[in-house]
Order: structure tokens, then C-alpha cells, then sequence
């Protein structure tokens, strides 16, 4: 992907510019495939709560590739909470 930093508020939040693909080496940032989803973003909000952190993901996405993600996304965040968890 061809991406870059929208925002970032060190220990709080960061917001990723989805702009396009890689595809056989070659950026394409101007298809009309690719114009049909960018920009993107996706976003991380971690919020102090005592003890606890709350880490909160929210990405656009095309509803062909939500079920995807969602799958993805709940093996990806049961890594990061063992990670969290494990240098805590």
C-alpha cells in the first residue's frame, strides 16, 4: 500500500492516509480502481483508564472487504493484547 501518517498524538492516537497500491513494484495512486477507495484511513486511539488502556481501531473500508477485516482484525488485536500483556 501507499500510505503516509494523517496524525499522530504520541501515546494517544495515529491516523494512517491509505493513498494506493503496490503492484508488481509499481505505485498506483490514479486507476480508477484505486480512486474508488482513497483515501483511506485508519485510525488508533488508545485511552488511559486507570489501569487499563483502551485501544480502539476504526478504518474505512469497502463493505466487500468487511468480513475480511474483521477476521483479520481478531487475530491481529489478540497478538497486540498478548504483546501488551506480556511487557506489562
Amino acid at each position: 500500500m501507499v500510505s503516509g501518517i494523517a496524525e499522530s498524538r504520541k501515546y494517544s492516537f495515529i491516523s494512517i492516509r491509505h493513498l494506493g497500491n503496490i503492484l508488481g513494484g509499481v505505485e498506483d495512486t490514479t486507476s480508477d480502481a484505486v480512486k474508488k477507495w482513497t483515501p483511506a484511513y485508519e485510525n488508533y486511539t488508545l485511552t488511559q483508564m486507570g489501569k487499563i488502556t483502551k485501544f480502539e481501531v476504526d478504518l474505512d473500508s469497502e463493505e466487500e472487504y468487511a468480513d475480511m477485516f474483521k477476521e483479520m482484525w481478531v487475530k491481529a488485536l489478540e497478538k497486540l493484547k498478548a504483546i501488551a500483556e506480556k511487557n506489562s
